[in-house]
């Protein structure tokens, strides 16, 4: 795992970065049209330099592009340019046609299987306009197979991305660096407690979770540097990091569970068998399960925002966010009643600060999920990730080497504590 946290990686990924958001090229998608009378392709978002330019002020903004390649096989399908909000209103077939902005035909008397190959200019006029890109046959179910193209004739920085998506590649080329920094620190500690053996199931889980977070983060940003070079990114690789976001926040979940309950802090373990147990068990599956189904729910979804996290905008991550906010209060009010505990008080500092980090990382991403919208998702985002740095920097901290021995002082035995326990000299 040190190889992978080497500062020279760090360098020549950031900088193959720093040269690929050169040449940004456009959006793509790509898929097949098949179901109802009308279907939404994509959207999207152009945005214009101001017209001319320093030394030339009379030269004109160019125009964006779309590019559409299409195949249909049966009569009486358009190609509709529309404004988002038209779409959002749930308005009939017939009524989008009527304020589409732009109708192409994509029509033939012969029943061959017809390719149309459609340049549409988008004028400056449109600029920051949410549209959106719709095949519709009104009245019968749409079949067509489509590759749409996004021209954006912004800045370098914003060419590929639509206006919601716009400063990403920036936030996750700082947040790359940021992830090197704390995986550089987390390697350091992880070898340190390594070589002297003092190494538990939750400090392990904890590592696991720090390697998963940044591995997620770097990720991510190979994605978006693709992307703002092909208009698709790599699906499986983005695929990949949701799911390792999936593996680090379960991690760091079970991590701040096992400190509000004490785990190796105040008791070795919490006793096999008992209420107490069980009731965390059923919290920590109900968390997994909904958490997993959301992340292949994303895995599925086609064309959703450009986003690191197992998490959709919509009911299929609900009950995962039920399920987040409902564990973080469980892990607040458990650490609440721990710390007034008798035997708990030398170390009531301890578990009522990872009490609050709980609650606070646990409750703050679903907040952030239902109150953020789509033109919104940059800073959603953006607070999401800084806030899992601050929970792994903050639990990174009390793992320092330094301060392990402080905080787990209630070890369960081991064979390497006590290697002649099987003769009964362990006392």
């Amino acid at each position: 795992m040190s190889g992978f946290f080497r500062w020279r990686w760090l360098a020549c990924v950031l900088a193959c970065g720093l040269l690929s958001v050169r040449n940004v090229e456009a959006k793509m998608v790509m898929g097949i049209a098949d179901g109802q009378d009308y279907q939404l392709v994509t959207t999207f978002c152009f945005t214009f330099p101001p017209p001319g330019a320093p030394g030339a002020p009379g030269v004109p903004a160019p125009n964006g592009h779309i590019h559409s390649q299409t195949i249909v096989s049966s009569n009486g399908h358009k190609f509709l340019v529309l404004n988002v909000s038209d779409l959002q209103r749930g308005l009939s077939c017939e009524e989008l046609v009527k304020r589409a902005k732009v109708i192409e035909p994509l029509s033939e008397k012969t029943r061959e299987v017809i390719a149309y190959d459609l340049t549409l200019n988008v004028e400056p006029s449109m600029n920051r306009q949410n549209i959106a890109a719709v095949i519709a046959r009104c009245g019968q179910p749409v079949n067509a197979e489509y590759i749409v193209e996004f021209t954006n004739p912004g800045g370098s920085w914003e060419e590929h991305f639509a206006c919601s998506d716009q400063g990403l590649l920036q936030i996750y080329l700082w947040f790359a660096v940021g992830a090197g920094v704390l995986g550089a620190f987390a390697a350091t500690a992880q070898r340190v407690l390594h070589r002297r053996q003092a190494h538990n199931d939750v400090s392990a889980l904890f590592f696991a979770g720090t390697a998963f977070f940044v591995a997620r983060i770097w990720l991510f940003t190979v994605h978006l540097l693709v992307y703002s070079q092909n208009g698709m990114g790599l699906g499986m690789l983005l695929f990949v990091a949701q799911y390792l976001d999936f593996l680090s926040n379960t991690m760091g979940m079970l991590v701040l569970m096992a400190m509000v309950h004490g785990v190796y802090v105040t008791r070795p373990c919490v006793p096999p068998g008992s209420g107490e147990r069980q009731v965390l068990m059923q919290v920590v599956g109900a968390f997994t399960a909904t958490y997993l189904l959301s992340t292949l729910m994303c895995g599925f979804k086609v064309d959703a925002l450009l986003s690191p996290f197992g998490v959709l905008r919509g009911a299929a991550s609900w009950p995962y966010l039920i399920a987040r906010a409902w564990t973080g209060v469980f892990c607040f009010n458990r650490g609440i009643k721990l710390a007034a505990t008798d035997e708990a008080q030398q170390k009531k500092p301890y578990i009522l600060r990872f009490s609050i980090l709980a609650l606070g990382w646990l409750v703050i991403i679903p907040v952030i999920v239902l109150c953020a919208g789509e033109d919104s998702w940059n800073e959603a985002a953006l607070v999401m990730d800084l806030a899992n740095f601050l929970m792994f920097g903050i639990v990174l901290h009390d793992f320092w080497p330094s301060r392990f021995g402080t905080l787990f002082s209630c070890m369960k035995p081991t064979e390497r504590m006590h290697p002649y326990s099987e003769f009964g000299l362990s006392d």
